[in-house]
């Protein structure tokens, strides 16, 4: 018997950051790793500068997701960024560097970004070895988190409680508890979807993969802003049964 955080996030709106090259800033279909775990460490207080605790924090848990929403869908909207002319005087490691090297060179573009309109999701949470913070903290920490929570942008505030509980079993069997123990009535019109489970342990038994996929969401450095690779797993949850 494995022990399980388990929660769910819904809004209105939620935006789960893909590679941002260019001016188009896409949105995943479900959350990131790099997303749950910086839900995670919000909650729990540990600030963006706390490299080496936010580093040790990144690596030492394993992450689940099962969409359920049958009705999302996905809108794009606009912004205006101020961003330096090209100029290959500079390198610019990060967009700090880009605006504190080139103050007097400040142009402006129009960039567009999208998001998930209603979507649901509930999320297992599990522990490695040597977990800085244990899943019952960390279930204190989403009821009363330290920092504001949000799905993938401030402008995406969460609309439900997450509803945090510790689960035991395996992984298939959490997802069905869930569903059972948390979707809202008022979400019935939502959740006739969420046969899909995706899934980055690679012990995992309970669940068929039918899909790997590389990843390119791991934290690596929150200063630096860099991201690694790792696998996602993905299963229907009714597979073998």
């Amino acid at each position: 018997m494995k022990q399980y955080l388990v929660f769910q996030l819904y809004a209105p709106l939620a935006a789960w950051g893909e590679e941002a090259v260019g001016e188009v800033r896409h949105t995943a279909q479900i959350p990131t790793r790099s997303a749950i775990l910086g839900l995670l460490a919000a909650a729990q207080g540990i600030c963006r500068e706390e490299e080496e605790a936010l580093n040790n924090f990144n690596q030492r848990y394993h992450i689940a997701v099962r969409p359920l929403s049958s009705c999302e869908r996905w809108l794009r909207d606009y912004h205006t960024v101020s961003m330096p002319r090209e100029n290959k005087k500079y390198r610019y490691v990060t967009r700090r560097d880009e605006l504190r090297l080139a103050p007097d060179d400040i142009g402006t573009i129009v960039t567009q970004r999208e998001y998930r309109c209603d979507g649901y999701w509930h999320v297992a949470v599990s522990a490695k070895q040597h977990a800085p913070v244990s899943l019952e903290d960390l279930r204190d920490a989403l009821i009363n988190p330290h920092f504001p929570l949000y799905l993938g942008r401030k402008s995406c505030p969460l609309a439900l409680p997450l509803a945090p509980r510790l689960l035991e079993g395996s992984l298939k069997q959490i997802f069905i508890q869930a569903a059972e123990q948390l979707a809202a009535p008022e979400l019935t019109m939502l959740t006739q979807g969420g046969e899909t489970c995706y899934w980055d342990d690679p012990d995992e038994t309970s669940l068929v993969w039918q899909k790997q996929q590389h990843c390119n969401n791991q934290p690596i450095s929150r200063r630096r802003w860099q991201f690694g690779r790792y696998i996602r797993y993905s299963g229907s949850l009714r597979e073998g049964e």
